[in-house]
């Protein structure tokens, strides 16, 4: 049983757990059903339907009863097109913030080997989300027309984006630009299919780094964020009184050295050992999560510190997360600071988890408020902040907390109101009774950070006996 199907058991997933093979170089998803004997089935069968009832219930009351239907005419046509087999976390936001716009279906268009293969457990962490119709890209029949539609990608497959949106013809049509640094063919091409409406970015240096070439529309960011909620939880009295409800920090996304400066982390992690003496960590620990696009390997005299997931499904990606101390960015290249979008923003308003944010971080993530995060001083590194974090009284945690959900709010609530107001030029308005921020406030406190503002899930981190017993369950590259 590898890394993926134990830490599954610890979530709840027993009956269906996800394990990536590599096959001729294309990823296949694996869906493994354990065998339990009808005893285990029993015993198990209670605490597995509370936490469906858990995950699913509080979804199924915010898409049907979170919004107040009145008759203000048909329903809005709302569609989302996301043709490649990424970007899937903006998909998500954008499934959040768009449903409370229309009584109707919202249409997700996306690639086949995302809905036939569940890529990475999608919709396993959507928990089956109502009020959506799934399609495939290549079922588009090319003459469904649509009042609003989001395209997530179209910086990919540019030409295909653009024959798809002139069939249908949308009222109003928005497209991200994920890298402000494409050349400008490219660009332009993204631009053309835009004339009247902005384009958008997920932050506000990207949205100012193409604002010379969007010209004359300036550009808008736009950040929908669909909030992670766990099978179970503590309370803040829990850890009051000593429950490891949390444990570790982590680092996500591709695991690619392009990306993230691994080799200054083990460096850091290195020298305090050397220097501190071999137990001085002994209750450290870094998760190191995401697709495994290259050969990777952590150092020897640091990997019993490291736990490196590779390739997890969503709901294991966000649990291992969610649990953690922080975030922690770790970017290596200057394009995330002037042109290109850093997920681990993303991933930290999913989960409601703060990132270890130093100056040049903050200067570029502007809209990120510094009661959101954990602030790294200029005159420290990343495992000095680390070691502030956890020594915190838990209260002082949880304002750090408690501040993200806040501004995770802000962000939903923005979305919806920029969206209003792009319907409104057009003349189009909700058959739903949105009325701006406090109503979609309300959306968001029910779907997570009503919980999430007094209550943690508990801890479900592996405790594995020694360096060999994690390495025969697949937790160390």
């Amino acid at each position: 049983m590898n890394q993926v199907e134990l830490y599954g058991r610890k979530i709840g997933l027993e009956h269906k757990t996800f394990n990536k093979r590599w096959k001729g170089g294309s990823r296949q998803l694996v869906e493994q059903h354990s065998m339990h004997s009808q005893q285990e089935q029993r015993q198990r069968a209670r605490p597995l339907a509370t936490a469906a009832q858990t995950l699913v219930l509080p979804l199924l009351l915010l898409l049907c009863c979170g919004a107040q239907h009145v008759s203000a005419g048909a329903p809005l046509k709302i569609a989302i097109v996301n043709q490649v087999h990424f970007h899937l976390e903006v998909v998500a936001g954008a499934m959040h913030v768009l449903k409370p716009l229309t009584s109707g279906p919202v249409t997700v268009f996306l690639p086949a080997k995302v809905l036939k293969t569940n890529w990475y457990g999608f919709r396993n962490w959507l928990a089956d989300k109502e009020g959506f119709e799934w399609k495939e890209c290549k079922e588009y029949d090319g003459t469904t027309t649509y009042d609003l539609v989001l395209f997530i990608s179209p910086e990919y497959q540019t030409s295909w984006v653009a024959q798809v949106a002139g069939q249908m013809k949308p009222k109003v049509a928005l497209y991200y630009v994920h890298n402000g640094h494409i050349p400008d063919a490219e660009f332009n091409r993204i631009k053309a299919m835009s004339p009247k409406f902005p384009l958008l970015t997920l932050s506000p240096h990207v949205a100012k780094n193409i604002s010379a070439r969007a010209a004359p529309v300036e550009p808008q960011w736009l950040l929908p964020i669909f909030p992670y909620t766990p099978a179970s939880v503590c309370s803040l009295a829990d850890i009051q009184g000593g429950k490891s409800c949390l444990k570790g920090f982590s680092v996500q996304g591709r695991i690619e050295r392009s990306r993230r400066n691994y080799t200054e982390m083990w460096e850091q992690i290195s020298g305090y050992r050397k220097k501190e003496g071999a137990d001085a960590l002994k209750n450290f620990r870094l998760n190191i999560l995401g697709e495994a696009v290259e050969a990777f390997t952590v150092p020897s005299d640091v990997r019993d510190l490291v736990a490196v997931y590779k390739n997890p499904p969503y709901p294991i990606f966000y649990d291992v997360v969610y649990h953690s101390y922080a975030l922690v960015p770790m970017l290596a290249s200057p394009l995330y600071y002037a042109s290109k979008f850093s997920s681990t923003v993303l991933t930290s308003f999913i989960t409601g988890v703060p990132i270890i944010a130093d100056k040049p971080f903050m200067g570029a993530y502007t809209m990120i408020e510094r009661s959101a995060v954990y602030y790294q001083d200029d005159d420290k590194n990343e495992l000095d902040a680390m070691f502030a974090i956890a020594r915190m009284a838990p209260e002082e945690m949880w304002r750090t907390r408690m501040g993200l959900d806040e501004l995770r709010n802000k962000m939903n609530s923005r979305a919806t109101g920029l969206l209003l107001g792009w319907l409104k030029e057009k003349g189009l308005e909700p058959d739903t009774k949105v009325e701006g921020q406090g109503a979609h406030r309300r959306l968001s406190s029910s779907s997570s950070s009503g919980g999430r503002r007094q209550l943690l899930s508990p801890l479900w981190l592996l405790e594995l006996a020694g360096q060999q017993a994690a390495k025969e369950a697949g937790l160390l590259l």
